[in-house]
């Protein structure tokens, strides 16, 4: 059994529910400023009408998009891990936390289109979380085969870019060789690595297609397994 699917309580209202319930919420706010539009224009006030009917278009436009993009989610995420043999779950609220990330530790959202299993000899997981705007943001997360003896550390271009790095630790790790490497799995991907996980952020406005998932999840099982190789050599050098 993989290590993610040891969770899987599900809450009164499923997160996947409450995320399809807030853009509709918000269309209706925006269908009711564009109404409001349209009587200021009757009473001839073409000021104020301009200024609520773009707020109420924009509000339409943008909570449609989310709207279509969790739909996209919650349809092709299982198609995704059918195909691919790994593990769906619609929800899970212990899994944030059980992660230990200090980003999951406080009043984190439940995880909803959860899908986890193992790539290139490196369990990982993905999942989405509700914003409470009503957008929602995808966690990519590998888990090390081993710990390594870094805090965190930031990745960008093939480069260094944050955290721990001026550690001896990490100077050690994380050599130029190691780092071309990182960049060429995925270029132009970051990562955020900590003792226990490779991560790679991301935040968009519309939910990623299949592909794209099958892509950084990948490159970022990729990465874990070279971190993990490159400390067992530190070890065996030392």
């Amino acid at each position: 059994m993989n290590e993610w699917t040891r969770y899987g309580a599900n809450s009164p209202i499923p997160a996947r529910l409450r995320s399809r319930r807030r853009p509709v919420i918000w269309l209706f706010v925006g269908v009711l400023l564009m109404v409001g539009a349209i009587r200021l224009i009757g009473e001839n006030r073409p000021g104020a009408a301009g200024v609520l009917g773009f707020a109420g278009g924009v509000t339409i436009l943008v909570q449609t998009g989310k709207l279509i993009s969790r739909t996209r989610t919650l349809r092709g995420r299982p198609r995704l891990a059918a195909r691919r043999g790994w593990t769906y779950r619609a929800e899970d609220t212990a899994l944030p936390a059980s992660t230990r990330l200090e980003q999951f530790l406080r009043d984190a959202p439940p995880a909803f289109a959860v899908v986890s299993g193992t790539e290139n000899g490196v369990e990982f997981v993905v999942f989405d979380q509700t914003r409470d705007i009503g957008g929602h943001d995808t966690f990519y997360l590998a888990r090390l085969p081993r710990p390594l003896p870094v805090g965190r550390v930031s990745i960008a271009d093939g480069q260094l870019v944050g955290g721990d790095i001026g550690t001896p630790e990490v100077a050690a790790l994380f050599t130029a060789e190691l780092l071309g490497r990182i960049e060429e799995a995925l270029p132009g991907c970051g990562y955020v690595v900590t003792g226990e996980w490779v991560n790679t952020p991301v935040t968009a406005l519309l939910s990623p297609r299949p592909r794209e998932i099958e892509q950084r999840i990948d490159a970022m099982t990729r990465v874990a397994a070279l971190l993990s190789d490159a400390a067992d050599e530190l070890t065996s050098a030392g």
